[in-house]
């Protein structure tokens, strides 16, 4: 249930009147203007009574001056009329403009004067011919000015003269003002803007009633909310007297206020400013304040193009001095989510996420808890309906915290009996503190080649459920489950996977077999992935990977090439790390969650409570036995044999020759596989003799 909280408009005023670029007048602003204008007041009193009589650079005489600047007056006077002509007469001017300014503190742009001469400059060419007309002007020296009009005017005749100069002084008239050419776009957008801009909506999210209670140390709150779980649990898991750890022993941190409403408001306009300064004019509907991060939603004004907006966020991030922004269309509305980092940051429990009505209500033994989104709602998922899930990010950017707070979802919502565990941890850090627990089917498994073994396992004990399955006229494991007594029903399986990197860099060709036909197949058996990797590279998650991985989780990464690899659209690279997610449901929708935290003394707990209560089970994984198709090629003689060494054979036996090359272009392996089974090839007597380089050699295996 959400509250609106209206933010009105007095405050706001107070906020606009004050001009953004007007700052405290110094003592040396003081003493620029009051430099320039005396400078402004000397240069107009020597242009008034310039004498051409009088000294100068291109006069001499011992006459007194009678210019009222002196020599120096008179000096000056004779260069600026002999480059600008009468045009001069608009430099005190200008002196006295650049003066106000600086009076007033705002910023004076140099890099105008260039085009200010060009303006001076193109004026006195095209106001030369009044010298015949006018007599004040006829006293003027012919400088640079009366040159340039009359060398114009012998090789482009009189209309050609105005035409140039002309175009000169109206392009330097825009380089001094270019927002002339945009005047007449600010007036017709200018006038609606107040009536959009009446008030901004604060709509904060309610919080859930559980979190108003007090949970003490001994677990007593929790208790009353384990009896709703165990009422779904299976009998015989009552029977054996399996109990759910208790709640209390994750940390629970009480939701506080980290933004104030005069930050939104203040947020609020120097976005709105921020984009008035690119002409994208709009105005800041509702403001949605989160644990993490605060959404704004701004709605654009008619014909601007989302592209332009989006590409704003750096300007935007650099505006509002924030680490980075996310801006992204809000599905269903005619307004854009600006996602703007909080300056006091909340920490999401993990704990605070498991004592929510959400995840206790929901019935799904795979119910994953994975944080709250950035309007501070509780993100709960349900693994059975993805059905398998790729996790992927930058180093230290959050998902083996993320993969903690996983495995406890399913620890805190099911019994050993229920739902089991594999956990391939190849960087032999992360998942070892969950060995020994009851739920797991096999010891963490820490080597690829273990693990390559293990997958095929998964496939065997997945195509064994689909044989029961079918002998008893059931198509999935819920329907299974439902009508079978306690004894014989099957387990859920969820396999973790801490590392993918690794296993495909030592196996490439079985790890991504085995992950494809398990995601592919494994869904109505009741067996799951979890898949991780800190290498979001193309040869890891390979489109086979992320085709049948439609539920796909995306950390804060280095680059948009990386988010694209991940989530096929950039947006990963703007998270903020520590647990800051992009959660793609279903290959369509993608939500922003920040991921609950759980620390490894709190793991420690729950693990240790649950070795308290029974011993894993490894019997019944470790009895799978692979297919001997499978095992019988792995020694032969003492030699190694590639898997793939009887498809070789077979395919040779097609063609009627065979080569490296051909080995690796046909089954997608690298140069040292295929040298390795071209040797044995050859110890088989199974190829003749080399027929050059780059030659295939001819196939003996017909004869």
């Amino acid at each position: 249930m959400r509250q609106k909280l209206v933010y009105r408009k007095p405050a706001v005023k107070a906020i606009e009147k004050k001009p953004e670029n007007i700052k405290k007048l110094s003592a040396s602003d003081v003493f620029k203007t009051i430099l320039l204008i005396a400078l402004a007041a000397y240069i107009a009193v020597s242009l008034v009574s310039y004498n051409f009589l009088d000294p100068s650079p291109f006069t001499y005489t011992k006459s007194k001056p009678s210019n009222y600047g002196g020599i120096v007056g008179s000096y000056i006077a004779e260069l600026l009329f002999s480059i600008f002509g009468i045009a001069t007469f608009l430099i005190p001017l200008f002196l006295v403009f650049l003066a106000i300014k600086k009076f007033f503190g705002k910023q004076t742009n140099t890099w105008k004067i260039p085009w200010f001469t060009t303006f001076l400059f193109s004026l006195s060419v095209m106001l030369e011919p009044l010298r015949k007309t006018v007599e004040a002007y006829k006293k003027l020296p012919e400088g640079i000015s009366w040159i340039a009009f009359h060398l114009t005017e012998r090789f482009l005749s009189i209309a050609g003269t105005y035409i140039l100069w002309l175009s000169i002084f109206i392009a330097s008239v825009i380089l001094i003002k270019p927002e002339l050419i945009r005047r007449k776009e600010k007036e017709e957008i200018k006038e609606p803007l107040p009536e959009i801009n009446e008030d901004i909506k604060i709509v904060k999210v309610s919080k859930p009633e559980e979190s108003d209670r007090k949970i003490d140390s001994s677990g007593v709150e929790r208790q009353v909310k384990s009896e709703n779980i165990k009422e779904k649990l299976s009998t015989e898991s009552e029977k054996k007297g399996f109990i759910i750890p208790p709640i209390s022993l994750l940390k629970i941190e009480k939701s506080e206020e980290n933004i104030s409403k005069e930050e939104i408001v203040a947020s609020a306009r120097s976005i709105e400013a921020r984009f008035a300064e690119f002409s994208i004019h709009g105005t800041i509907k509702e403001v949605h304040p989160g644990p993490v991060v605060t959404m704004y939603e701004f709605e654009p004004a008619s014909g601007i193009k989302l592209s332009k907006i989006i590409t704003l966020s750096d300007e935007l991030a650099l505006s509002l001095k924030a680490q980075s922004i996310r801006i992204y269309p809000i599905p269903g509305r005619s307004a854009i989510g600006i996602e703007v980092p909080n300056k006091k940051r909340q920490i999401v429990r993990l704990g605070e996420i498991l004592g929510s009505e959400k995840f206790q209500n929901s019935a799904s033994y795979l119910t994953l808890a994975l944080g709250k989104d950035i309007y501070g709602n509780p993100v709960i998922t349900d693994l059975a309906k993805m059905p398998h899930l790729l996790v992927a990010g930058a180093t230290g950017s959050g998902k083996s915290v993320c993969l903690n707070t996983m495995i406890l979802s399913l620890l805190y919502k099911t019994t050993p009996h229920d739902v089991k565990l594999l956990l391939i941890d190849p960087k032999l850090l992360e998942l070892s503190i969950y060995e020994n627990i009851p739920h797991l089917m096999a010891p963490v498994i820490t080597d690829p080649k273990e693990a390559s073994e293990a997958l095929k396992k998964v496939i065997v004990e997945m195509e064994r459920r689909y044989k029961l399955f079918a002998s008893k006229g059931f198509r999935n494991i819920e329907s299974f489950n439902k009508t079978v007594s306690a004894d014989e029903k099957v387990p859920y399986i969820v396999v973790f996977i801490d590392e993918f990197a690794d296993l495909m860099f030592t196996a490439p060709t079985e790890v991504e077999q085995s992950v494809t036909r398990i995601a592919q197949m494994a869904r109505a058996a009741g067996i799951h992935l979890v898949v991780a990797t800190q290498r979001p590279s193309v040869d890891v998650i390979t489109g086979i990977i992320k085709a049948n991985f439609p539920a796909r989780i995306a950390f804060q990464v280095t680059s948009r090439v990386d988010s694209r690899t991940i989530l096929d659209t950039q947006g990963a690279e703007k998270l903020l790390g520590m647990g800051d997610m992009l959660f793609m449901v279903s290959g369509v929708k993608i939500i922003r969650v920040h991921g609950a935290y759980v620390s490894e003394e709190e793991v420690k707990s729950v693990t240790e409570y649950l070795r308290n209560q029974g011993t894993p089970d490894y019997s019944i994984f470790e009895s799978i036995q692979l297919p001997q198709n499978k095992k019988e090629d792995d020694r032969t003689n003492g030699t190694q044999t590639d898997e793939l060494y009887e498809e070789v054979i077979e395919y040779a036996r097609q063609v009627g020759e065979i080569s490296i090359s051909l080995i690796q272009r046909k089954f997608k392996i690298g140069y040292n596989r295929a040298a390795r089974i071209m040797d044995l090839l050859e110890q088989d007597g199974l190829v003749g003799p080399p027929q050059g380089a780059g030659k295939p050699r001819k196939f003996l295996g017909n004869f």
